[in-house]
């Protein structure tokens, strides 16, 4: 084999390795994400269920932690994914802080369980997968 045949077989290489690398950060950037709000999901309900209501100071800071959490993660993950895609979940946590203020706590809970929805569908959908590359 000739000197550029070599040369363009290590270029190809080195750019598979880069992908690869680049959608393994990215597939463990999500699910630590979204594993993270899973279990900030799971605390909001616990100390609910703890209170007896949504109306409470516990729960209100428990909400505002996942918004926080989530404008953090959400700008950094626009980078990796369809940044409308990920909007929606954000849209239903502000619902949640919404209905802590207007005491419906059925509703809360209906935007509570749309997020958990969310996650196992982003995390279905987001990973690194050859569905994904194709």
């Amino acid at each position: 084999m000739t000197k550029a045949i070599w040369i363009r077989l290590v270029s190809i290489c080195v750019l598979i390795l880069s992908l690869a690398a680049i959608c393994i950060v990215e597939d463990k950037l999500v699910d630590t994400a979204l594993a993270r709000v899973e279990n900030m999901c799971v605390e909001i309900e616990l100390a609910v269920e703890k209170n007896e209501g949504i109306v409470n100071g516990e729960v209100a800071s428990l909400v505002d932690n996942l918004e926080y959490f989530w404008n953090k993660q959400e700008s950094v993950m626009c980078f990796v994914v369809n940044h409308k895609t990920i909007e929606q979940l954000g849209v239903e946590i502000v619902r949640l802080k919404t209905y802590i203020d207007e005491e419906e706590q059925i509703e809360f809970y209906v935007s509570l369980e749309i997020i958990k929805h969310y996650i196992e569908t982003f995390q279905h959908v987001m990973g690194a997968n050859l569905h994904n590359v194709f």
